[in-house]
């Protein structure tokens, strides 16, 4: 009888620590500071899409536990684009827009110029810091939706 009592006060004790790691393992992560990524969005006329890819990244972070802020560069769009992004940024905080009269007017051939011209615009504005290393997503160039965490 003697040896039940000691095994199961083993037992409980196992429990026991085990709960005490899990708790001390959650302090140790919510303390810890959290990954952060910053998407840079060319969008023009995209109202189609633009709610849902929105949507995807809040999910996307929420669910990663990534804290994703989105910088939605309009270049003049003639449809509802601006209005669905300045919903969603009243929304949700992480969402900046910028507006950039000069895209519309670029050549696919100067895309890469342009992109790294648009970065070093967006740091000296101070929406992206250098430490964020923003990653440029043009939604009219179908290879650039790979950059996408979804």
């Amino acid at each position: 009888m003697a040896d039940l009592i000691a095994i199961l006060l083993l037992v409980i004790g196992c429990y026991a620590l085990a709960a005490a790691l899990v708790h001390v393992a959650y302090r140790l992560r919510r303390e810890k500071k959290r990954k952060s990524k910053h998407y840079v969005l060319v969008a023009h006329d995209q109202h189609m899409k633009m709610e849902m890819l929105l949507r995807q990244f809040s999910s996307y972070s929420r669910r990663m536990g990534t804290d994703v802020q989105l910088t939605v560069v309009d270049s003049q769009s003639a449809d509802e684009t601006a209005q669905i992004v300045d919903r969603l940024r009243r929304e949700n905080g992480n969402i900046t827009v910028f507006a950039d009269e000069s895209l519309k007017e670029r050549k696919r051939s100067q895309s890469k110029d342009h992109a790294a011209g648009l970065i070093w615009m967006l740091q000296n504005e101070g929406i992206v810091s250098k430490p964020d290393q923003a990653i440029l997503v043009d939604l009219q160039n179908p290879s650039d939706l790979s950059k996408m965490p979804f």
